[in-house]
């Protein structure tokens, strides 16, 4: 009689466990508890901290001979690297994690996704990132020549000046960028997807106030999964003193309580602005969202 053979080593899983000393206690039984598994009751008792106990009381209750469950463990591994990028000790620890993995036929990707060895191509990334900053361009580009013909804007509403930006990105991307498209949680303004996969999350609002702009990010945030994380804001402004009212979208967006950091390091004539900003759900699983701002001053 065959006996089944464990997908995920003991040799890893101890690297993980030990691992889990570095991540917050609720943020690690969320790892676990958002992929559906439950802590044993009666967990063998092993030596370590209380979140290293945590951890064994979950991962306990796997059977790491299924490849249904093994799959949501890996996710939850994924969670657990995403929260200890750049702890004190990551590269020794995220390398020897790499080798173990790899013993047991997965790769890490730069992403931090643990997937089976062949799966991740590096030019498929590389494809994305180049197509995200594409679109990011040509955003840029259109709302420039929006604001410098103030009588094609004047009086038009939010989704007419999306259908503009629809066309000016579809010159490029033919056809791949679609509006009020089903992504997420609802449908996003506009939504770049190349083959299968979704390189661009757009979302598009009028500014009335730092509520509106949490409000919107929120929403944006709602339209991300595990596929789209390189989203961006595009705030319309129709005010008096427009560089105010951008510099106060910058603070709404830097306080929302799931931005976790800004880059103003774009030159000042691009008026593109960046944040790393954790999306919507449940903390271990909620992926971190790439989000850039960029403000239309519009007749």
């Amino acid at each position: 009689m065959d006996t089944a053979v464990e997908i995920v080593s003991a040799r890893t899983r101890q690297l993980f466990w030990a691992l889990s000393s570095q991540i917050d206690m609720s943020l690690l039984q969320a790892c676990w508890t958002g992929e559906g598994f439950s802590p044993m009751a009666a967990a063998q008792t092993r030596s370590g901290g209380a979140r290293k106990q945590v951890f064994s009381s979950f991962a306990e209750g796997v059977d790491w001979t299924d490849q249904g469950q093994v799959q949501r463990a890996l996710r939850v591994f994924e969670g657990m690297l995403d929260e200890c990028t750049g702890s004190y000790g990551w590269d020794e620890r995220l390398a020897k994690i790499t080798a173990a993995l790899a013993r047991d036929g997965y790769q890490v990707s730069p992403t931090l996704q643990i997937l089976p060895v062949g799966e991740w191509r590096p030019e498929v990334a590389r494809h994305d990132a180049k197509a995200y900053a594409e679109s990011l361009r040509l955003l840029r580009g259109a709302r420039n020549a929006m604001e410098r013909l103030g009588l094609l804007t004047v009086d038009m509403p939010e989704e007419r000046l999306r259908d503009v930006l629809l066309v000016a990105l579809n010159a490029y991307f033919e056809g791949q960028s679609t509006g009020e498209t089903l992504n997420g949680k609802g449908k996003t303004d506009i939504l770049i997807r190349v083959g299968d996969r979704n390189v661009s999350i757009s979302e598009c609002k009028f500014y009335t106030g730092p509520k509106s702009v949490t409000d919107a990010l929120d929403q944006l945030l709602s339209y991300t999964d595990n596929g789209g994380r390189r989203t961006a804001l595009l705030m319309f402004y129709r005010e008096n003193d427009p560089d105010a009212r951008i510099t106060d979208t910058i603070a709404a967006i830097r306080s929302h309580p799931q931005c976790e950091a800004f880059d103003s390091s774009r030159p000042a004539e691009d008026r593109q602005w960046g944040f790393t900003v954790r999306g919507s759900g449940d903390p271990g699983r909620a992926p971190r969202a790439e989000v850039a701002f960029i403000p239309f001053v519009i007749a």
